[in-house]
Formats: C-alpha cells, sequence, structure tokens
C-alpha cells in the first residue's frame, strides 16, 4: 500500500508538471524561431545593431540579463518599432501569439529572478542634497549661504537621477568631508553659554564703506552699478559675530533720475522706472561666490526713503547695498565715452577727468545712512542645543551625556537603534568626558562620530536571504520621506512607524497628501523634474552675451525653469492629469519671458498663469524655452538632442549609445544645404540609421524653435523650415502639433515613461525587468483615476515595488 501511494504520488506530480515544462521548451523554441525569422539578421553573430545579439538568448532566469533582453524585445514588438519596417514582417496573428509567448515567458522569468534577487540589496548612501537637508532638520540649523556639502564630490547619476545607490560611491576622500561637515554642523548648532549680546551699529558720510564719493554733505554718492560701488558699514572686522538674525536699515534717495541731459540709453539704464536699490548677502573674505541677491527696494528721488529688513546672516557675513538700475558700466567707461558728447569741442580736453564736471549733472544715488542691530533669536539656546540637551543640570553627569546621546542616534539613524553600535559610541563620549572632565567637547565628539557612521549615512541595512523582503514601518517611512521631501521623516511619520500605522494603505495616501503640502515638498519638485527633464543642465552652454544680451539681462534662464517648475507644481498640487505636461493650453510667464515669447499682455516681475492660443505656437512641455534650451547648444539647434529627448523623457524609448568598439563613420555631406539634408545623409550609414531614423523625425519637427526656444518660420538664411517627420512605423507629424498628437494618441507610453522615472527616484535603484508587473499595474489603476498626478504618486508609494527591498 505504501508503495502504490508513493506511485500515486509520482504519478500525479509528473501530471501536474510536465504539461507546464513541456509548453515552456515549446515557448522557448518558438521564441527562437520567431528571432531567427525576423531579428538574427540585425542582432545575430554578424551583426549586432544597437549592440545587441539575440542568437546566443538564454533562458536561465537565475541570470537577471536574460530576462532584461527578453523584456526589451517584448517592448520593441509592442511599440510596433521592430522589426524595421523595410526589412521582413509577420502577419498580424503570428505576432499576437509572439507576443502572448513572450509575455507568459517573462511571468516565469519575474518568479524566478525574484526568488534568486530576494535580499539583494544594494547600500545607498544619502546623496549631496540628502545629507544637507538631513543634518539641517536633524539639528534643526539655517542654511541659508552655509554648505557644509561645498567640498563633497559630485555625485554620479544612473538612469538619470543621482539618488542611485550603485551609482553612489564612497571613498576615503569623502568619508574626510563627512567629518569636517558633521563637525561644522554641530559646533553651529550646538551653542552652550550666553546669548551673543545685540550690536548696534550706524553709519553716516565716511562711516559707509565703499558706495562711490564722500560728500561733505554728510552722504555718500553712486553715479553707476558696478561691483566696485557696493556699500557696507565700515567696521573693525568683515561680517557679523554670530549667527543670527539681523534688522539693516537704509536710509537713500536718487536726484536727476529722469531729467538731465545725458541719453538714458547711452547710460545704460531706463529713467521711466522708479529707481530702486538692490541689497545683497555677501562675504568678503570669499568673495564674489559668496554673493547673493536679498531683495531689490524702490525708492524717491530727491526725498531720503528709509527701507527695513530682517534676514539671517552667518557668522562672517554681512549686508550689502548697491543700485540696481541706475547707469550700468563702470564709471571710467562713462566718464571717457558718455561725457564728452555732451561738452563744447574746445572743452573736449578737460574731461580727461571729468569726475567733479559729471558729479551734480547726471543722476545720483545718494546714501545717507547704514544701520545694522543684531543678532536675534526667536530662542535660546537653539531649536538643535534644546532637541537634545533640554533639563541638563548645571553641572551634567555621565548619565545626562548617555541619555542625549541616545536621543541624537536614534533620530540620526531614522528611528533605528543598533544597541551594539551605539554602545561604541556612547564609549567613545564616556572616555572623553573622563579624560578631559568636558561634557560638550565629549557630547560633541560622540555625535560628530554619529553623523560619520554607517547607520547615518547609509539609509536601508541589507538583510540576509532569509529575511522578509518587506521594509520594516520605520525603513517605509524613510523611504517616504526620501522621495517627496529628499530629507529624514518628522515626528509625525516617526510615530506613525512606531504604531505600526504607515503600513496601511490609507495612512500611507494621507502622508503623501500631507507631505507635498509641506514647504518641504519643494525638494521634490526641484530634484525629481531637475533630473527627469534635466532642467539642472540649462545654462550649461548658454548664448553668447554680445548676441543676446536679454538673455542675461532679463535672466531668461531663470525665468524658463520658474515656469517648468510652475507646470510641474500647478499639476502635482491640483491634482491635474499627467497627460497635460504634453498638451497644457496654459503656462506661466512673467513679462520678461512672455517677450521673448512674443506674447503681448503680460506686465512685471511676477509670475501668472497665461491662456495659451494657437497664434503662440506654445502648450506643453515641449513648447518651453527651458526645454528648447537645454536640448540645443547656445548657437544653433540640435535636432538629435531634441530627438533623444523626448524618446527619453516623454516615450521611455531611448536609444541605445553608439558601441564603444565601432569609429563614427562620417557621411558624405558634398551639395548639403540644410540640416534635413544633413541628418538625411547620416541615416544612409547603416550602423545610424536603426536609431536615427527614431530621433531624427521628432528633432526636425521641432525646428520651428530656434536655440532659445523663439518662434520662427525660417531660418537665418530666410530658407523654409520643413518640420514634418516620419517615425519608423510610418506614423507622420508636422511641427510640435504634430509632436503633441502623436503623444496624445500613446497616453499609455508616456504615463509609463513618467512612472519608471518617479519609481526609479523614489526607491533609489534601476527598474528591473521584474518590476515590470508593478509598473504595468500602476499605469493600469492610474488610467481609471484619468493620471490624475497626486494620485500617481500615490499608487507608487503603495506598490509593492516601494514597499519592498
Amino acid at each position: 500500500m505504501h508503495m502504490i501511494r508513493k506511485l500515486f504520488q509520482v504519478f500525479t506530480l509528473c501530471l501536474i508538471l510536465t504539461p507546464e515544462t513541456g509548453q515552456a521548451e515549446t515557448h522557448h523554441q518558438s521564441i527562437k524561431n520567431f528571432l531567427n525569422a525576423y531579428c538574427i539578421e540585425c542582432h545575430g553573430s554578424g551583426e549586432q545593431h544597437a549592440d545587441r545579439r539575440f542568437d546566443q538568448l538564454s533562458f536561465d532566469f537565475s541570470i537577471p540579463q536574460n530576462g532584461e533582453l527578453l523584456q526589451e524585445i517584448l517592448d520593441q514588438l509592442n511599440l510596433g518599432q521592430m522589426p524595421p519596417k523595410d526589412q521582413p514582417q509577420p502577419d498580424s496573428q503570428s505576432l499576437r501569439q509572439m507576443v502572448d509567448i513572450l509575455t507568459q515567458t517573462l511571468t516565469q522569468a519575474r518568479e524566478e529572478s525574484r526568488s534568486h534577487l530576494a535580499g539583494e540589496v544594494i547600500l545607498r548612501r544619502l546623496n549631496r542634497t540628502e545629507y544637507r537637508n538631513t543634518v539641517r532638520d536633524l539639528l534643526q540649523v539655517t542654511m541659508t549661504d552655509f554648505a557644509p556639502t561645498v567640498a563633497f564630490p559630485q555625485d554620479e547619476a544612473l538612469a538619470g537621477c543621482d539618488n542611485i545607490g550603485e551609482g553612489l560611491l564612497t571613498s576615503e576622500f569623502l568619508l574626510t568631508q563627512y567629518l569636517n561637515a558633521a563637525e561644522q554642523v554641530i559646533n553651529k548648532a550646538i551653542v552652550p553659554g550666553e546669548k551673543p549680546s545685540v550690536e548696534h551699529l550706524i553709519a553716516e558720510g565716511d562711516d559707509i564703506h565703499g558706495g562711490g564719493h564722500s560728500d561733505q554733505r554728510g552722504f555718500k554718492r553712486m553715479l553707476v552699478r558696478d561691483q566696485f560701488t557696493r556699500a557696507l558699514i565700515k567696521r573693525k572686522y568683515a561680517g557679523v559675530p554670530a549667527d543670527g538674525e539681523y534688522r539693516f536699515k537704509i536710509t537713500a534717495n536718487t536726484v536727476r533720475w529722469r531729467d538731465h541731459r545725458f541719453d538714458w540709453g547711452e547710460l545704460g539704464y531706463d529713467g521711466s522706472e522708479p529707481p530702486r536699490i538692490r541689497v545683497l548677502v555677501t562675504n568678503r573674505k570669499l568673495g564674489v561666490v559668496s554673493t547673493r541677491t536679498f531683495g531689490e527696494y524702490e525708492i524717491k528721488e530727491d526725498q531720503p526713503t528709509t527701507i527695513e529688513i530682517r534676514g539671517y546672516l552667518q557668522k562672517g557675513y554681512e549686508f550689502a547695498v548697491e543700485w540696481a538700475n541706475g547707469p550700468r558700466g563702470s564709471q571710467k567707461r562713462i566718464m571717457r565715452k558718455v561725457f564728452p558728447k555732451y561738452l563744447p569741442e574746445d572743452t573736449v580736453e578737460l574731461a580727461r577727468n571729468p569726475v567733479e564736471m559729471y558729479m551734480g549733472a547726471a543722476p545720483e544715488l545718494r546714501l545717507h545712512r547704514l544701520e545694522l542691530e543684531g543678532p536675534f533669536y526667536d530662542q535660546w539656546p537653539l531649536p538643535g542645543f534644546t532637541r537634545f540637551f533640554k533639563d541638563l543640570p548645571d553641572r551634567p553627569l555621565q548619565a545626562d551625556l548617555d541619555r542625549s546621546l541616545t536621543e541624537f542616534a536614534r533620530l540620526a539613524w531614522r528611528g533605528r537603534i543598533d544597541e551594539q553600535a551605539l554602545a561604541r559610541y556612547l564609549r567613545l563620549g564616556k572616555q572623553r568626558f573622563e579624560s578631559t572632565g568636558n561634557f560638550w567637547q565629549a557630547a560633541k565628539l560622540s555625535m560628530k562620530a554619529i553623523l560619520a557612521s554607517p547607520n547615518f549615512l547609509y539609509l536601508v541595512e541589507p538583510r540576509s536571504e532569509k529575511s522578509h523582503p518587506g521594509l520594516s514601518s520605520y525603513e517605509l517611512a524613510t523611504r517616504l520621506s526620501y522621495f517627496l521631501w529628499s530629507t529624514m521623516p518628522d515626528d509625525i511619520l516617526f510615530d506613525l512607524a512606531k504604531t505600526g500605522e504607515l503600513t496601511q494603505p490609507d495612512v500611507l495616501e494621507q502622508q503623501v497628501e500631507r507631505m507635498l503640502n509641506n514647504p518641504k515638498a519643494k525638494a521634490f519638485l526641484e530634484n525629481f523634474s531637475g533630473q527627469w527633464l534635466h532642467l539642472r543642465q540649462l545654462g550649461s552652454m548658454p548664448p553668447d552675451p554680445t548676441k543676446n544680451p536679454s538673455y542675461y539681462a532679463d535672466d531668461l534662464e531663470g525665468a524658463m525653469r520658474q515656469e517648468t517648475e510652475r507646470l510641474f507644481r500647478h499639476l502635482l498640487m491640483n491634482n491635474e492629469s499627467v497627460l497635460r505636461f504634453i498638451d497644457a493650453d496654459y503656462t506661466f510667464l512673467n513679462a520678461a519671458l512672455s517677450r521673448h515669447y512674443g506674447i503681448m499682455g503680460v506686465s512685471g516681475d511676477q509670475f501668472q498663469r497665461v491662456q495659451l492660443q494657437p497664434e503662440h505656437h506654445r502648450g506643453g512641455l515641449l513648447g518651453h524655452g527651458s526645454i528648447l534650451t537645454l536640448t540645443s547648444n547656445g548657437v544653433e539647434t540640435q535636432p538629435v538632442m531634441r530627438g533623444i529627448w523626448v524618446l527619453e523623457n516623454m516615450l521611455g524609448s531611448p536609444p541605445s549609445p553608439p558601441p564603444p568598439d565601432v569609429q563614427p563613420v562620417e557621411p558624405d555631406t558634398r551639395g548639403v544645404k540644410t540640416i534635413r539634408e544633413l541628418m538625411a545623409k547620416h541615416r544612409s550609414i547603416e550602423t545610424c540609421n536603426t536609431c536615427h531614423r527614431k530621433i531624427d523625425p521628432i528633432g526636425l519637427a521641432m525646428e520651428n524653435f530656434d536655440h532659445l526656444g523663439r518662434y520662427r518660420q525660417r531660418y537665418s538664411t530666410q530658407s523654409p523650415i520643413d518640420a514634418y517627420g516620419e517615425m519608423p512605423d510610418g506614423t507622420g507629424f508636422n511641427g510640435l502639433n504634430g509632436i503633441r498628437n502623436y503623444l496624445l494618441e500613446r497616453p499609455e507610453q508616456f504615463v509609463r515613461c513618467l512612472t519608471e522615472k518617479l519609481l526609479t527616484y523614489a526607491i533609489g535603484r534601476r527598474i528591473a525587468y521584474v518590476d515590470r508587473v508593478d509598473v504595468e499595474n500602476i499605469v493600469s489603476l492610474s488610467k481609471k483615476q484619468d493620471y490624475a498626478f497626486q494620485d500617481l504618486i500615490k499608487l507608487i508609494v503603495t506598490s509593492q515595488a516601494f514597499q519592498s527591498r
């Protein structure tokens, strides 16, 4: 009976497994037959277009690269991009069958790969931005003009993001910088003792440092605006003696702002505007690199105006004043080039040193008084000090030190207390306290060591393969916080992690809403949009200042960046469809950018929502000056860069880079007159055609916009622009409207691309084919929610990929 039962079990097992095993082998052979029929010619032993080879395809899915290659094949078939249009094509039934077979095979592959990948977690350290934000929130330090990460090496970007674990390497140099940064931050935050005394300084006349020429009536006379005529309070030392908030008062006015004998244009200013002064924050020891604009303020003609501001200054920094919109350029240029034009011919020689003659005849800024008072504090001791050292006795003991360091380690390690590691840092503090008797020296030494510990510098510690693959509640809080804030969790997230409530989907969604409405969400807006859309590259190839003066005078680079960031923020905060990135019929402009675009009716420096009309030739990201400028080279458009940008960031199908071992072949360009003809010659080279037949049509369709995003219908040679493009599948489009329609006809492809970008940024690793089920599920659910932006974020946060190691 036992033998019979055993044979029955074996027979039943065979019945269960044989069809599946046989079916898998049949599928594998079908895939090979399909590839041999339609793909091997370009991806076999002889040629490997796009550096892909299929004749050696293996179905051993314990090696993730085999599954990745199979996923690429399926993607190309679904997109209709392979086989190429000029090659033999499978009939529709055969194509559908192969897509089904590949889908089933990949489902099996994901299960195999997941079992082999379980527990394989790449350590991810904090990048520069995350480190800076984390020490800011941990120690509650004001970071304005304070850059502890300035000496950190640049973080390497992988998959378009600079927070990918495998790209964030650690070196001996970086470890040294971590210790230096930790010391700087702790010394700023932990300041025991009495509050610094308030200093009140007043400067009039010669006591004003810089500011132009002294006047016996007790004021400084500023004739032009340049960095050499800035005014500061004259003092024994440069900069304020302590960090804190300071009050700064300026009393000033202009004379002869509008009425004088000189031409406004020759003096380089516009007298129809009200006169303004600019307040700067600067550090004389560090020079120009440390200078930033605090604000600009209107003053009056003839009548002295007093402006009062309050702002935070780091030790060594100070306020300075300059003329914001007065005569531009050096005083020397005005004396030599402008002034002599207004003198009789027989007195030109007198103008060799005409300062005294010029003063009293042209516009002047008169600085009567500068006043500085501070530092002031909302709280003393400082918030970071109070957070860890409150209720200390006059003579703190070892127990007080241990208690404070334990709380610091708990927050620095984001809620996780490694008791064994903690004991080392407590022992370090104890040894220093016993040897010196100095409580604060011991505390700062241990805090510095904790900020250089792996538990602080790395976000998730890997566990063994037998561990649960999901994140703990504290790790989930950390991942969520670094996704949306690029910093550590706040007390609310810590409390929800402690109770375990954070793992509930509805609680997670509530936290997403709360966090996106917090000012710290600005980090997500700037960091993700800056990397997804490549906004960080804007300005890397600036135009010629002499040929494009308004680009600099109107700060068009900053305005372009703001336009795109404001659209991103608007769609996110209003939970609008992410498809509006493609076809929004509105944008956000100030007067300068609207003039650049040729759109009338916008005034002032403030950005405002502008409804776009067909004649504006704008709409969506592809009509933004930021995108059009960063995909150019500062001199002319780059259709290839523009095409690649769209393929990579909106369609999710970036072309493969050229093989490194293949030398580029230059086409014969004799007789070529246009960029379109040049690109056609390039595509005539077989090795180039595979990718450029997808790139070039998109780039050429964007040629109606020049290298600074201005609309045009002709090139500078007056030849008309042909903005028609045709994709490999035969789909044609004309100009920006055509590209928009092409993208809108493929909404799921765009949303899939954006989802993969968001998920990559959120989990700090590259998306693998084993994540495709999560991605497809997110896209499918997002479709039911009209692709609303905030809802898409919630779907990502509640996905298995986000909540797994």
